[in-house]
């Protein structure tokens, strides 16, 4: 299985860097949903935006954006709301509100999984991985691309890429991009603020149905228990080791044996 796009994805990650705080003087971006997005805008394109928050850079599609009210107060309208309401003044933003951070900081041997050729007109060949606090689902990034052709196999070595993989947040969840170098992967997840201990769950899954109705099911997962706090981030190691599993004889074999090791750092 060595080739350009599994050695790539073979080797996980990114360097942890704490990204400095944001001058109190930022841009409020106010989204169609009524959600607000506070950061210094590092790119405005005709279909995008990107923004530089205080745990990464998000790309905001122009079509989600209401308005934005610049630092001296000035309001820019993008889009109508949903709702029309009451002319009213436009109240002048406050300090960004604390947000609690989950950094999931991925390193190890990548998740996998093949297929018999004859079964790929009828298999979606994509990949998730599912990140759960107290069960709800808080974020998770698909990966739906399979690797280059292979004589006798599809297969799918999960990648982070921006590339090749999709990331989606749960209701109030912002995730910054997926920070991928050779060796780690690091994803930042900012939560409501909150100082608690939740029981946090991982877990690859595979897709049973077609892309449009997804049915996706455990193939590895692991737990821990983790606390969150408003003002310092969470950082949980996450370590990934392939075990005896395979892909031969046209199917996979001990996928049981892929194990994940959760460990919060003190």
């Amino acid at each position: 299985m060595s080739r350009g796009r599994v050695a790539r994805r073979w080797a996980l990650g990114v360097g942890l860097t704490l990204v400095p705080a944001l001058p109190v003087r930022a841009d409020v971006f106010i989204l169609l949903t009524g959600d607000r997005i506070t950061g210094k805008p590092v790119l405005e394109g005709k279909r995008n935006v990107t923004v530089q928050t205080p745990f990464g850079r998000l790309v905001i599609p122009r079509a989600r954006i209401e308005r934005i009210i610049r630092p001296d107060g000035r309001v820019e309208a993008v889009n109508r709301p949903l709702i029309e309401s009451a002319t009213s003044p436009i109240p002048l933003p406050g300090p960004p509100a604390p947000r609690s951070r989950l950094v999931l900081v991925v390193q190890g041997q990548t998740f996998f999984q093949g297929w018999d050729p004859k079964d790929a007109a009828r298999v979606d060949p994509s990949l998730r991985l599912e990140v759960r606090l107290d069960e709800e689902t808080v974020a998770s990034w698909v990966d739906g691309k399979v690797d280059p052709e292979l004589p006798g196999a599809v297969l799918n070595t999960f990648s982070f890429a921006p590339e090749d993989a999709a990331a989606f947040a749960g209701p109030g969840v912002e995730l910054a991009p997926a920070e991928v170098q050779p060796g780690r992967v690091v994803l930042k997840i900012g939560l409501a603020p909150e100082s608690a201990r939740h029981k946090l769950r991982l877990a690859y899954q595979v897709n049973e149905a077609d892309r449009e109705h997804p049915a996706w099911r455990d193939r590895a997962q692991a737990t821990a228990d983790v606390e969150l706090h408003p003002d310092t981030p969470t950082i949980v190691q996450v370590r990934q080791d392939r075990g005896r599993m395979e892909f031969s004889g046209r199917r996979m074999k001990n996928v049981e044996t892929f194990r994940i090791d959760l460990s919060a750092a003190p």
